[in-house]
């Protein structure tokens, strides 16, 4: 594992080195003229993302014909992170791109490959106005600038197939890790009485890779230490902790009680009735609407938490945020399109069409979204806990640090080879050298 994080900090350091040739080479030209402007955007792939991105450029063209956006499909790589990279290293990185996650925007802000909000007069004005109290200082960048538009965030919880719950005898969700353990025992019988486990409580991720961790680890760390991310305000270490060791103990538990598979399922294991648990965000909803069997109960609940936890439960965001790249020749144009993709009207598409949070203030309250709420009330849960989540870190070496984090999860919780204890320590002690290895 350390020969592959190794490999990703060579090449994020000549790609990003590559950038910096590329628009200092590039000569580009920052123009505000308006009349026969053209903007590229690049959209997810995710198809509820395309259909809604077709739909507003095709508004925004209507009402601009001074100002064509061409959309254009993300191109195909190994990550959407890989692919921006790869992109901006080349100098064919789009104008505007709605895929950028927080991840790796510290990367490229500190390539230059980012127009940061700061440019336009009313950047950090508009987004104020926009985000929930205290939420955009979670997208600065270490150097004071905001290099992202914070576009949405859709909170993590556990969705639960209620009919194995009822089965087991389980009538009220678990709100803290003893309650989950106590499912979990329930769930996990020979049910047919054949000698063979029928069910399992939950579809935790064997694939050693850092992405994994957002959808296991990193909620419950989350939830664990009331709203810690990995890092501290000033750059050090933040996860060094008891919440990490309880974190990691629950896990290496579960897999060692066999209440999670240490194999690889074909197809959706959840609706299969394969698992009694999946955590997971608000966009699984209209997928389990359309796939699920007939009868198919489900319902969603919080993280769990510590036994003594006292407070608000947060929670994993998944944030992504919107883009401005650097090689664009009408900023102030592409700015317009950015503010025209985060209007209210355009948030309650990306919850109608995509059913995905805006990071937007006063959801509930909107009486534009009044209706959508509902029709759809399962979503009410989610809207109030949109304040409550946390997303990255704005470090250009955050990758690395949950690369470490994900190599001693997979040998001390996944594969049992390893103390919980130890292996913090290790991922510690790894995550402090890399950090030290980019000077903070």
């Amino acid at each position: 594992m350390r020969q592959k994080v190794a490999y990703w900090a060579v090449m994020l350091t000549a790609l990003l080195f590559a950038a910096m040739l590329s628009l200092s080479c590039s000569g580009a030209k920052r123009s505000t003229r308006g009349e026969g402007v053209r903007l590229t955007y690049w959209p997810s792939s995710n198809p509820h993302e395309i259909d809604l991105a077709r739909r507003l450029v095709a508004e925004w063209n209507e009402a601009h014909p001074d100002t064509t956006v061409v959309l254009q499909p993300l191109p195909e790589g190994r990550s959407g992170e890989e692919v921006l990279i790869i992109s901006a290293a080349g100098g064919t990185a789009p104008d505007i791109c709605s895929n950028v996650s927080p991840v790796i925007t510290p990367l490229l802000a500190k390539a230059g490959v980012l127009v940061p909000l700061d440019d336009f007069p009313d950047g950090r004005q508009v987004m104020d106005e926009r985000m929930p109290d205290g939420m955009l200082d979670n997208f600065i960048a270490p150097d004071g600038k905001l290099y992202q538009v914070p576009w949405k965030g859709n909170p993590i919880m556990v969705e639960y197939n209620m009919g194995i719950l009822k089965r087991a005898g389980v009538t009220d969700l678990p709100q803290t890790w003893s309650e989950w353990d106590e499912v979990a025992e329930k769930v996990c019988q020979d049910w047919n009485g054949d000698g063979r486990q029928d069910v399992w409580m939950a579809d935790i991720n064997i694939i050693a890779e850092w992405r994994q961790r957002l959808f296991d680890f990193y909620p419950l760390y989350i939830a664990a230490t009331s709203g810690s991310t990995l890092l501290t305000p000033d750059h050090q270490i933040a996860f060094d902790n008891q919440a990490t060791l309880e974190v990691f103990n629950f896990f290496a538990r579960g897999f060692r009680e066999k209440w999670y598979a240490r194999s690889v399922y074909v197809g959706d294991v959840f609706l299969k009735g394969y698992m009694a648990a999946h955590i997971t965000g608000p966009w699984n909803i209209a997928h389990t609407e359309r796939f699920k069997p007939k009868g198919f109960e489900y319902a969603f609940g919080p993280i769990p938490v510590p036994d003594d936890y006292e407070g608000p439960v947060y929670t994993f965001g998944d944030p992504k945020s919107i883009g401005i790249f650097a090689t664009s020749e009408h900023p102030d144009a592409a700015w317009a399109f950015v503010r025209f993709l985060i209007s209210r009207e355009a948030d309650l598409g990306l919850l109608e069409t995509c059913t995905q949070f805006p990071l937007r203030k006063g959801l509930l309250e909107d009486s534009l979204f009044t209706d959508y709420f509902e029709q759809n009330p399962v979503m009410v849960q989610f809207a109030e806990l949109v304040p409550q989540t946390r997303g990255f870190d704005q470090n250009p070496a955050l990758q690395e640090v949950f690369d470490a984090i994900n190599a001693q999860f997979d040998a001390a919780c996944i594969q049992g080879a390893r103390d919980p204890k130890l292996a913090i320590e290790k991922a510690v002690k790894r995550s402090k050298n890399i950090l030290d290895a980019r000077g903070f």
